[in-house]
């Protein structure tokens, strides 16, 4: 027998988890579908094992582009880097090639404030005092005041933090605020049902609204799911593929989706400084950000790096080095002599939208980028300016991915691929994230942001699905 429910949420990230506690707080029944496995602080692993990283990371990779994203109930906020930062203005004020508004003519700072306040307060976001800033973050911004650059703490969403160094692998503490600690438990308590292990196939519509056809990866056996209203959340790679294959049961869809992939300006670096003890390894995951280049079209931020990813970047000053990563007492000793100089140093960015997302003749995710005279631009000026902050402290720049050899992006905040638009002409949904020509169907992620963000995304989603969650409670139809 078919289950029927008012809302069927797919993914359970910064956009879905938000829908689920709104919407199930205005007393709809709910059902939340995630891919992902069920992660808490019993199960969270502080460990560098690939076995278990593969079970909590997804990872795509395509020609010039790899995407890693979150993976399990709570989406990105299991791994990201607690970093909560509003948009400036300007981003709302990006315009096109053709000199067109990217995003559509209501949004704008002011509009979103409310609902960024709304989720600060949820989130438990703070600006980090200087005592709270870890050991290799002071030495960032030790190096931006020798560059001549101001620098300034963070504000993140953690309490009381271990500084043990994990972000990045789940908090077994419960002290950064992933979306398992806030939003979720609300939409339980609401009565929102969530399902782990379930894969959504197909979307398609009905009589009483739409069908989800989904997979559930333990047992392996099919599902259907009616509701009047869905809510497609996977994030920035999963939705366009999920719409892409649902194009035969849906009426007239854009020609956008998948198009206009952002990388958010992502890049990852790291400075060799031989003279400073960085300990890039402990601490919170970052710190301190410098907006000094933003009319530059890009801010700089302190960062920190698991042994494991230190001691591949470290590769790059050992020519000779035949393999792909250090173990065991090799590991210790390339950290011992080299890796406590490491500062970590991400670039974040407004890129061209060089990417793509699409499924090859054998239903699989594909991505591809192409960079843009825009990207390259935003990313050697980044490049040069990030050398120019390492090089004040007498250290060395090391760019730790083929940007330069290849082109090639790495991204853990993929953007834009079901882009919000004035139309149908130049995007997927409208300013309220219903899909164009489908009443009732949404999007509510980071595929629905139109341009790229210039700081972590996380915030801006969330904010974004407070107030899509507002419109949706207003104007269900029942």
């Amino acid at each position: 027998m078919r289950e029927f429910f008012d809302v069927c949420i797919i993914g359970s990230g910064f956009g879905g988890a938000v829908c689920g506690a709104r919407l199930s707080g205005a007393g709809r029944t709910t059902l939340i579908l995630e891919q992902g496995n069920r992660w808490d602080k019993n199960t969270f692993q502080q460990t560098q094992d690939i076995r278990y990283l593969k079970q909590i990371y997804e990872e795509f990779e395509g020609d010039g582009i790899k995407v890693s994203a979150g993976k399990g109930v709570g989406g990105g906020s299991l791994i990201y880097s607690n970093t909560s930062l509003r948009s400036p203005s300007s981003v709302f004020e990006q315009k096109d090639k053709d000199g067109r508004r990217l995003w559509p003519s209501i949004y704008t700072r002011k509009l979103l404030n409310p609902y960024y306040e709304k989720v600060e307060k949820k989130l438990n976001v703070k600006q980090l005092l200087w005592s709270e800033v870890p050991k290799k973050d002071g030495i960032f911004a030790k190096a931006c005041d020798a560059a001549g650059y101001t620098c300034d703490r963070l504000r993140v969403a953690i309490v009381n933090c271990r500084n043990c160094g994990f972000c990045h692998t789940g908090c077994k503490f419960d002290r950064k605020q992933s979306l398992i600690l806030n939003y979720i438990p609300e939409a339980e308590k609401n009565g929102a049902k969530f399902r782990a292990g379930c894969k959504a196939l197909l979307v398609k519509r009905s009589e009483k609204g739409y069908i989800v056809v989904y997979k559930d990866l333990k047992s392996g056996l099919l599902n259907e799911v009616s509701c009047k209203t869905i809510i497609i959340a996977a994030g920035a790679i999963q939705s366009p593929a999920l719409m892409l294959r649902s194009k035969e049961s849906l009426n007239n869809l854009s020609g956008h989706i998948g198009k206009n992939l952002s990388a958010n300006g992502d890049m990852f670096l790291a400075g060799y400084l031989p003279n400073e003890d960085c300990e890039v390894y402990k601490g919170k995951a970052q710190g301190c950000v410098t907006y000094a280049f933003w009319e530059e079209g890009f801010v700089l931020q302190g960062m920190g790096m698991l042994p494991i990813s230190a001691t591949v970047i470290n590769r790059i000053r050992f020519k000779n080095a035949k393999r792909p990563f250090y173990w065991g007492i090799e590991m210790k000793r390339v950290m011992k002599e080299y890796g406590k100089h490491l500062l970590g140093i991400a670039i974040i960015g407004l890129d061209g939208s060089d990417g793509s997302v699409f499924l090859d003749e054998n239903d699989n995710i594909k991505l591809n980028w192409s960079m843009s005279d825009k990207s390259r631009k935003v990313f050697d000026k980044a490049i040069a300016r990030a050398k120019e902050i390492v090089e004040s402290l007498g250290g060395e720049l090391l760019i730790t991915e083929p940007y330069q050899e290849r082109g090639e992006v790495v991204t853990v905040h993929p953007l834009g691929t079901c882009r919000m638009a004035e139309n149908i002409t130049d995007g997927v949904v409208d300013a309220n994230c219903q899909v164009f020509g489908n009443p009732n169907l949404y999007i509510v992620d980071g595929s629905v942001i139109p341009s790229p963000l210039g700081v972590n995304p996380s915030l801006t989603i969330a904010a974004v699905a407070e107030r899509v969650s507002d419109y949706i409670a207003e104007n269900f139809q029942g």
